[in-house]
């Protein structure tokens, strides 16, 4: 088993840039190739280190960021300049073969991959996350959906990651937009005291919170926290990448403004459900069941959610009375 290699040394605190992949989920990843390149260029100029790109696949059938080929990766490399280029892979019914396979070509252009990872498939999930450093590109183990989990079993499976010694990084990903600051200081200072890499945080904004957790994070020693532009996000959205930067050092709003505007223009309405994200986030449901609830009950979802209880639901049938 390889030994974990030391992050970078640094640990002043980070931003991370989602707007291509999480905000991708707005309009199905259907950015124009100028418009990846002008966010790039600009991301790279304000300062941002981080800028992920998207997805990991190989499907042709999928939208350039929704792939990562090499050459899309290498273009963005070169248009942000010293900014490290990170990618997304989700390894659900991947083994350790069909992940060296899908890295081996992006290797040299990828400077991190994500791997998503549910508490129950750690053990999964590091099997994949040593075939990813077996290429040399950085691996993160991103927990998501922390709040389906008590505090407990997130710690333990922090130190079961530990243990292992395999992943650089670690990620905490507030997937439903659920956690409460008054929760988050506690669980950040465990997690911090369980894990002694590289840890980040990815906020969703439901609630509106996203801000005041990824200073949480910053606060609980946290080396990083993404942002993504206008908080284009899943679901409730992301923490404002303006926000972000603001958390860690100077930023130059006029330029992210203007970038922010030019991506708001391949943006499509809102859903007609949108409005229901601050319930879910309420009731501690996933972003992707809105859409579920939206359909089952359509013009009463509001009243269907607003009589839920906050409880670490794991399935949405759960709450639809199929389970």
């Amino acid at each position: 088993m390889p030994a974990r290699r030391t992050a970078t040394g640094l640990r002043r605190p980070q931003i991370l840039d989602v707007t291509l992949r999480d905000g991708g989920y707005l309009n199905s990843w259907r950015f124009t190739d100028a418009t990846v390149r002008e966010h790039a260029k600009v991301l790279g100029e304000v300062g941002v280190p981080y800028v992920e790109v998207g997805y990991i696949s190989d499907d042709p059938a999928l939208e350039p960021t929704l792939q990562c080929p090499p050459d899309l990766l290498r273009q963005v490399g070169e248009d942000t300049g010293q900014a490290r280029v990170v990618a997304m892979l989700g390894v659900n019914g991947r083994g350790p073969q069909e992940v060296t396979d899908l890295l081996r070509p992006r290797a040299e252009v990828l400077d991190v991959v994500r791997l998503t990872c549910f508490v129950e498939r750690v053990d999964h999930v590091l099997a994949a996350a040593e075939a990813v450093c077996a290429t040399g590109v950085t691996c993160s183990l991103n927990l998501i959906s922390i709040t389906a989990y008590e505090p407990e079993e997130l710690v333990a499976a922090v130190e079961r990651v530990d243990r292992s010694g395999v992943v650089e990084w670690l990620y905490l990903a507030d997937s439903r937009g659920a956690l409460l600051p008054e929760a988050a200081a506690e669980l950040f200072t465990g997690v911090r005291a369980a894990w002694s890499g590289m840890v980040g945080f990815h906020a969703h904004d439901n609630l509106g919170h996203a801000v005041a957790n990824s200073r949480i994070a910053l606060e609980a020693g946290f080396d990083l926290v993404d942002g993504s532009l206008n908080g284009y996000g899943l679901g409730g959205g992301n923490t404002d990448l303006a926000e972000a930067l603001a958390l860690v050092g100077e930023v130059d709003r006029p330029r992210l403004a203007s970038l922010a505007e030019r991506m708001a223009a391949e943006m499509p309405p809102p859903p007609p459900f949108q409005h229901l994200y601050p319930l879910t986030g309420r009731c501690n449901l996933e972003q992707e069941w809105a859409p579920d609830v939206w359909e089952a009950h359509g013009e009463g979802s509001e009243e269907f959610l607003r009589g839920l209880d906050w409880r670490r639901y794991k399935d949405v049938g759960e709450i639809l009375g199929k389970v």
